[in-house]
């Protein structure tokens, strides 16, 4: 079976911080399998090498323009989150693990290409539906077909590709315990730093951890980021890129979640 790792960056370079420090984290993971980057053309080919020098094999994608652009109701960059169906166009490998830019490894999870399709974690607001930032999917040209079709006529209740998902796997949540990951290959960074802040009371579930998923604030775009899991995300990128790692900085991204336990803290005890 031909398997791959696969990541999206589009509508521009601002998530590039996010795909360096994942493809660092997946390195750490152990992993040998590839890793793929599906670029769109605005993507400088500088850019390019220099994912490409990380060992991310590079593939240009066309766009796929959000079909419904009223119903974007959280956020702006959902106009290119339809793009990542592009990932089932990647016929040449049999399963692919499709993970969002924002989200960081921190344990091996080769296991996840044993799942089927859909294979994916519950979301955190809605655990009716899964979370689309980490999925097990099996690419097929006829599948992604039927999803262009379904994009005209498919109302999202996000606005975004994980509403459209969760229309067109629609059975995902009564389908068999292999579809459904736990919640540790899907954690979001909040209840990661929540859980590590309570470490007594939590232990027994800190070795489920596997994938957190920067749900709300992003590392690298927000300063200070108070919603944790800061250190160690920075800790990736900067395997990436020692030249920008200084011991103050360090200290700076361990108060920030600091910030979020002593928050906690004093509010849940």
């Amino acid at each position: 079976m031909k398997k791959a790792y696969a990541v999206t960056l589009c509508n521009g370079e601002g998530y590039l911080p996010g795909v360096e420090a994942l493809g660092s984290s997946l390195a750490s993971s152990g992993t040998t399998e590839p890793k793929v980057l599906m670029v769109t053309p605005e993507v400088r080919m500088v850019t390019r090498d220099r994912l490409a020098a990380q060992g991310w094999i590079i593939r240009e994608i066309a766009p796929i323009p959000n079909p419904n652009p009223a119903t974007q109701r959280m956020l702006p960059r959902f106009s290119a989150a339809y793009t990542k169906l592009r990932a089932w166009q990647l016929t040449d490998f049999d399963k692919v693990v499709l993970l969002d830019a924002d989200t960081l490894v921190m344990k091996n999870v080769d296991d996840l290409f044993d799942r089927p399709e859909l294979a994916a974690a519950p979301d955190f607001f809605l655990p009716d539906r899964f979370n689309s930032g980490v999925m097990v999917i099996e690419p097929s040209e006829s599948i992604f077909d039927r999803m262009i079709h379904a994009l005209g006529h498919e109302q999202s209740y996000d606005g975004g590709d994980q509403g459209f998902l969760n229309l067109f796997f629609a059975g995902w949540y009564a389908s068999s315990i292999e579809h459904r990951l736990p919640t540790g290959y899907n954690i979001a960074h909040f209840i990661y730093q929540f859980m590590h802040s309570h470490a007594s009371a939590w232990k027994t579930l800190q070795h489920e951890i596997k994938i957190v998923h920067y749900l709300v604030q992003k590392p690298w775009k927000s300063h200070p980021t108070l919603t944790g899991a800061s250190d160690i995300w920075w800790s990736a990128y900067f395997k990436v890129h020692p030249e920008k790692a200084e011991s103050l900085k360090h200290r700076l991204h361990e108060a920030e979640d600091w910030s979020f336990d002593a928050l906690t803290h004093l509010f849940v005890g």
